[in-house]
């Protein structure tokens, strides 16, 4: 991967912000054995609320990253300025709302599905994945689209080809390893090439 500084100040946000949820969430539990030998858990439900949010913020800031990534695949954008690209969702009101939107729709789509058996869910799940790329473009265009037009319109540009995307999904399983191996540092790489990765499966099913 070149311009690796790029990416990794790029990046660097979202690490900071996954960093401080994974603490928040680990000291939001307490574990204690009472005078029966019960085993207690007791939750700091402000922690568990601040892990929520930290959570959410990152990945509003990811979505964003990715719409980035896309510029970079398409050599439609320059090396510079990766704090402000790093905020990009916030810095659009379109990007922001449509991906929270997305995000509700997909999420209670792919619950209704999984209600049902667990593959439909997953398989609504590849079939959903590349609405945010979508909405993306259609915005970038001027063209209006609805947050359920990016849903269906990602259906049919996966048709064919989820299980594609599922065997590209299992084939970055070595190097997520290699991520809680090294206790988180190889995500520095690691998550910047697979976002590039998936931005570019996009875009070469748009071709």
């Amino acid at each position: 991967m070149t311009n690796f500084k790029y990416f990794f100040l790029m990046f660097l946000p979202y690490y900071i912000l996954s960093i401080i949820s994974g603490v928040t969430y680990q000291n939001s539990s307490e574990i204690s054995i009472d005078g029966s030998n019960h085993i207690k858990v007791t939750h700091n439900w402000g922690m568990l609320g601040s892990t929520t949010i930290f959570s959410i913020v990152a990945g509003l800031l990811m979505t964003g990253i990715m719409f980035v990534c896309i510029d970079h695949i398409r050599n439609k954008a320059e090396y510079n300025k990766p704090f402000l690209h790093s905020v990009t969702i916030i810095n659009n009101g379109k990007y922001f709302w449509g991906t929270i939107f997305i995000y509700i729709l997909s999420y209670i789509m792919i619950c209704l599905w999984t209600l049902l058996l667990i593959i439909p869910g997953i398989i609504k799940g590849l079939a959903y994945s590349q609405a945010f790329y979508i909405y993306r473009d259609a915005v970038d265009k001027g063209e209006h689209i609805s947050y359920m037009d990016a849903i269906t319109k990602s259906r049919q540009l996966m048709d064919g080809h989820k299980w594609e995307f599922f065997v590209l999904q299992l084939s970055f399983i070595g190097w997520f390893l290699l991520v809680g191996i090294t206790f988180g540092l190889a995500g520095i790489y690691v998550i910047p090439y697979y976002r590039l990765t998936i931005a570019n499966f996009y875009d070469s099913l748009l071709d």
